[in-house]
């Protein structure tokens, strides 16, 4: 069968399997590095809230609550009340995640490599690009 949403259920199960391995070698889950990969990478220069956290991952709030309340309690994050917002806490990684980062950062990076070496770097490109469009078609708005 040549069904393009089992095709990305199978990728997707796959690449989770290879997350959630990793993971456990360094005391995480596959959801709590990927969520420490893009606060290292954007809370430089913004302040990270959970509804950044939602729409980035594509999770219900729900979800997004509960990953992020385990993540406090192992000591990974912290949130700080915004300055001009009160209703808003910023989601800070602390010295725990930050230091497990260098690791996340291999992790990621080799991927990244490893499916450009098997698909072509212009081949990659396209079809991330490619999953983004049929997303935004295809998500709720």
């Amino acid at each position: 069968m040549n069904r393009l949403g089992l095709a990305l259920q199978r990728i997707q199960n796959t690449f989770n399997r290879n997350v959630d391995y990793y993971a456990r070698k360094i005391g995480l889950t596959g959801t709590q590095m990927l969520i420490i990969e893009y606060l290292a990478s954007f809370a430089q220069n913004k302040s990270i809230y959970q509804k950044d956290i939602e729409h980035e991952f594509n999770i219900r709030k729900s979800t997004a609550t509960n990953v992020l309340r385990l993540m406090e309690e192992k000591g990974l994050i912290t949130k700080k009340v915004d300055q001009h917002d009160t209703r808003l806490k910023a989601i800070i990684l602390t010295e725990k995640a930050i230091k497990l980062g260098p690791k996340i950062t291999y992790y990621f990076v080799n991927s990244e490599n490893s499916y450009a070496e098997i698909l072509g770097a212009d081949t990659k490109n396209e079809l991330v690009k490619n999953l983004q469009k049929l997303n935004e078609a295809i998500s709720d708005k």
